[in-house]
């Protein structure tokens, strides 16, 4: 190949002031200060129909360039020069939209099977919600470019109270052990705290006093014996499963939380509390007050409180375990996981006890309602950001993301609301959105590249045509090649690096 000398580098600056893009060239983004000898990677996507994440209608004819991991330039233009260096793509008819991120995601350790299929399916970042060695040391290998996988930011170990179903837990029964959990949070890299169902009250409250002392948020499930209200005063970052909405917005929640406090612990049933909480907040839906409602929603408002809903995850818990494994969607994404994790998860199905159609219904009739608390919620201004659970029970990494795009938009949220919520207002919940979210120059070159046009139907998101990361297209064939090698490594033997029991609080 030629090499990039001064008269091509200054042909390309050239034709990108001729265009009509929206924002100059950045100072250095062709890399200043490298040798003139040297190529840049650069890639131009030309002729396709952007949308950007900001709102904004689609651009149609327009171009993108990168440059590395950046994005180079944004706009209409004038025919691409060919230079020698310069990667040009036809994308005619295609539609181009920002990376996604997955804001609730397990078990992306497994590095040659579930990462990949998050960034195969456009998932270019996620947020993952129990944060191990092995996640950490994935994050430092993806950074360094040794393996590919999406941008990872990791909660701490999760932080519980006696009563927890889950091992390995930081187990915390006073306050000065909730302190000194969030301290071990911080020392082991975590990017916030996990805080989870069985914390008490008093342990609640120390890990946000203390989390606000290292500067570390603090997100995860509302404990059950504490109201929503509080954890929003307490200063919750991101609230997830909708847990105790229902609850903490019924007419009687003085009453229901009273009620749950005074419950016994049962050492002999590790799922009671599960089972209890899911049954109050059941039954709390017909004494629901929507004044509470709005003025709690108002309050997550100012405060800048964010919920991950997860309705996937949800319905499918939702569901008798027979009809998920009979499900022949079920059976077709199972070949691209782990043995290790599908053996968990077959355990998982095998203790749960088959549901009559008379209790399935009244589950869906529940995840009906929860929506319905969702739309009023984003009708509220509430923060909603895409999370699925993915590496949980029959939760598929990359494909979950997009199952959960299509339930937000049943709950009522536009295709282009639910599109943001898994791109510029997962970054603006994040605090990454001067580099991530939106396609501007100078944010990171992760792009998804459709085949039809999302915001006409949401279901769109799957029809991929190739995925950015990085500034590294994968095309068709790349994306056959991976997963194809996915499916290969998910035979393999292997071992998960931690138990993984089921939980409480799935229905």
């Amino acid at each position: 190949m030629e090499s990039w000398g001064d008269v091509e580098r200054r042909e390309f600056l050239s034709w990108l002031a001729r265009g009509t893009f929206g924002a100059a060239v950045a100072g250095g983004a062709l890399g200043a200060g490298r040798p003139a000898a040297a190529a840049p990677d650069i890639t131009v996507l030309v002729r396709a129909t952007v949308i950007d994440g900001t709102g904004q209608p689609p651009a149609r004819n327009s171009t993108v360039v990168l440059s590395g991991d950046r994005i180079l330039a944004v706009g209409q233009h004038p025919e691409v020069p060919r230079l020698s260096g310069v990667r040009v793509v036809d994308l005619d008819g295609k539609y181009v939209i920002p990376g996604l991120w997955d804001l609730h995601a397990h078990s992306t350790f497994f590095e040659s099977t579930i990462a990949l299929l998050h960034v195969v399916h456009g998932v270019t970042g996620i947020r993952d919600m129990w944060g191990v060695p092995e996640t950490h040391d994935l994050r430092r290998r993806v950074e360094a470019g040794e393996v590919l996988g999406p941008r990872l930011v990791i909660a701490s170990t999760v932080i519980d109270g006696p009563g927890s179903p889950w091992p390995d837990v930081d187990l915390v029964r006073t306050e000065a052990e909730a302190r000194a959990a969030v301290h071990r949070a911080k020392d082991g890299g975590a990017d916030f705290v996990k805080v989870y169902s069985f914390l008490s009250p008093e342990c609640y409250a120390a890990i946000a006093d203390e989390s606000g002392k290292v500067g570390l948020p603090f997100a995860g499930h509302v404990p059950a014996r504490v109201p929503v209200q509080v954890a929003v005063e307490r200063g919750q970052h991101t609230h997830e499963h909708l847990y105790n909405l229902f609850t903490s917005t019924s007419h009687n929640a003085e009453e229901l939380y009273a009620q749950l406090t005074a419950m016994p612990d049962d050492p002999t049933d590790p799922n009671w509390w599960g089972l209890q909480l899911h049954r109050i907040e059941r039954e709390a839906v017909a004494t629901h007050d929507p004044a509470r409602a709005e003025a709690l929603f108002t309050r997550m408002v100012e405060r800048g409180i964010w919920q991950s809903p997860t309705l996937f995850v949800e319905r499918q818990m939702s569901l008798s375990p027979e009809t998920i494994l009979g499900d022949p969607v079920v059976q077709d994404r199972l070949r691209y996981i782990p043995i290790s994790l599908r053996a968990i998860w077959l355990a998982r199905m095998r203790v749960r006890p088959p549901r009559t159609p008379q209790e399935v219904a009244e589950l869906l009739r529940f995840g009906d309602a929860r929506l319905r608390l969702l739309n009023a919620m984003h009708e509220a201004g509430v923060g909603i950001v895409a999370g699925t659970d993915a590496g949980y029970t029959y939760v598929f990494p990359g494909f979950a993301l997009h199952d959960e795009l299509a339930l937000l938009v049943r709950a009522g949220l536009s295709p282009m609301a639910a599109l943001q919520s898994a791109t510029r207002d997962a970054a603006q919940c994040l605090g990454r959105a001067h580099e991530t979210g939106t396609i501007a120059v100078g944010k990171q070159a992760d792009l998804v590249v459709l085949e039809a046009d999302p915001l006409a139907d949401i279901t769109n998101t799957r029809r991929i045509h190739a995925v950015i990361t990085r500034g590294r297209y994968l095309g068709p064939q790349d994306r056959t090649r991976m997963l194809a090698e996915i499916e290969a490594a998910a035979s393999e033997p292997d071992e998960a690096p931690t138990a993984t029991p089921d939980s409480c609080c799935h229905p």
